[in-house]
């Protein structure tokens, strides 16, 4: 959170100076007023990021102060917390009611004010400089919503009909769709419906506007996943205030969906570790193998620039690129001999079985291709797909460069493990053939980081 400049409003001296005290050990610069009236002459005067106010006060009360902030243009835009004593159910609802962002009982300050400042203030920001997309083929409508948005901070991209937006919207990214029904070629209707049928903006937030007043149509627009509809002529001060609350409603639901998408990779990943477990345990010879090829295959990941995302799914590939060979039969994953031509292409098999293990899991597609990738070859002549040079997944070709390494160091029943210097030799002389040369680049530069080479 930037270091805000905030308003708190309270008629009482001793809870103005313990806020203070509070919001500035927190780092936050604090300017204080002790009523309401002289927080609307701060207000007129200065630029604040944030407002706290008390509700019991002379003169104008601070549900009162709380609706003027949010009917002044000038200040609508910032947010305001009300801290008060009156924390019933109902005086919360009133808080609410008149626009307040947080609502905090002063016995709970000392926990909660914090807390919910830095909440509040995250999603004021987030909203900022959000780029919305306005479908209007109204010259005039165009050019007021558009300096109406943009002096509230907003980016502004204009579309003149639905076909326009259609042609745009993947190069201008939107974070949310601002619409017109009535418009020459592609009208409103059509273009809500096409994007709807988008996965790409299946969740795009899309706000209609119209002066068609038909209750039947919002009713079906907003069921069909329309966001919000807003009836011609209106307040461009209030069409702001909508695009903020819709915005940062739209964070938080992405905040909640975050949570849920790394609860769920967290059970994943622990399914998948126990897995890892139950197979290494069969094989004492495997055992370490895939902690190894996962640590060596971020490394490389790392050279390439993956970001965290992209780090974070090639970790879980990598641990789970042999979980497959739990299908192979003990007489051939245990063979301390040379394979039969029949055992050999049975142990093929574990880069299918791995998809059938896998597939149940929600939001692990990408990973599951990639993990059953890592024995296919630069030149096609691997498995089990016979894919060839970029038609392998990135994630599968570097874990092929890190497993052969790893297994060609290790010792087998059948074989001790090479030096590392002749493995490096193998991998170097399969450049162009079995490996990717842009992957097996960003392996040896990985190397030369190291005293002694990964084992």
């Amino acid at each position: 959170m930037k270091k805000a400049n905030v308003l708190i409003v309270d008629d009482s001296r001793s809870a103005l100076f313990a806020v203070k005290a509070l919001l500035n050990h927190a780092d936050i610069h604090t300017v204080t007023a002790s009523d309401a009236l002289q927080g609307q002459e701060a207000l007129k005067k200065e630029q604040f990021d944030l407002v706290i106010t008390d509700v019991d006060m002379p003169n104008l009360n601070g549900l009162e102060f709380c609706q003027w902030i949010k009917s002044n243009p000038e200040t609508a835009h910032i947010p305001v917390i009300v801290l008060s004593s009156l924390d019933t159910d109902v005086d919360i609802e009133n808080g609410f009611r008149v626009g307040a962002d947080a609502y905090v009982p002063k016995r709970l300050a000392n926990k909660e004010l914090i807390p919910r400042i830095e909440s509040v203030m995250d999603k004021c920001t987030f909203v900022k400089d959000k780029t919305i997309l306005v479908v209007e083929d109204s010259k005039t409508i165009q050019m007021v919503t558009k300096q109406g948005l943009e002096d509230a901070g907003f980016k502004v991209v204009l579309a003149d009909d639905g076909q326009h937006a259609l042609d745009i919207i993947d190069d201008v990214a939107p974070d949310i769709l601002l619409t017109d029904l009535n418009m020459p070629r592609v009208d409103g209707n059509e273009l809500c419906r096409r994007l709807f049928n988008t996965d790409k903006y299946e969740f795009l937030p899309i706000v209609v506007m119209s002066s068609i007043g038909d209750k039947s149509m919002m009713r079906r627009l907003i069921r069909d996943g329309v966001t919000a509809f807003i009836v011609k002529p209106f307040n461009v001060d209030m069409l702001v205030v909508t695009m903020e609350k819709l915005l940062s409603d739209h964070f938080q639901r992405m905040l909640e969906e975050r949570e849920r998408l790394l609860h769920e990779q967290k059970l994943t990943i622990g399914f998948i570790a126990s897995l890892v477990n139950v197979l290494e345990a069969r094989d004492k010879y495997t055992s370490g193998h895939s902690e190894a090829v996962t640590r060596l295959s971020i490394a490389i990941g790392r050279e390439l620039g993956f970001k965290d995302q992209d780090m974070n799914r090639l970790q879980i590939a990598a641990s789970l690129h042999d979980i497959g060979k739990i299908g192979i039969r003990d007489n051939v994953l245990l063979k301390s001999g040379k394979l039969t031509m029949e055992e050999f292409k049975h142990i093929q098999t574990h880069t299918v079985i791995i998809q059938d293990i896998l597939k149940p899991l929600p939001g692990m597609e990408d990973v599951l291709v990639a993990a059953s990738s890592h024995h296919e070859r630069w030149d096609g002549t691997g498995y089990p797909n016979g894919l060839k040079g970029e038609d392998i997944p990135l994630f599968g070709r570097i874990i092929a460069v890190a497993d052969v390494f790893h297994a060609l160091t290790g010792d087998r029943p059948y074989r001790d493990g090479m030096s590392s210097e002749k493995a490096l030799q193998v991998i170097s002389d399969g450049v162009g053939s079995h490996f990717c040369p842009t992957v097996a680049a960003a392996f040896f530069r990985y190397i030369k980081t190291l005293k002694y080479p990964e084992q």
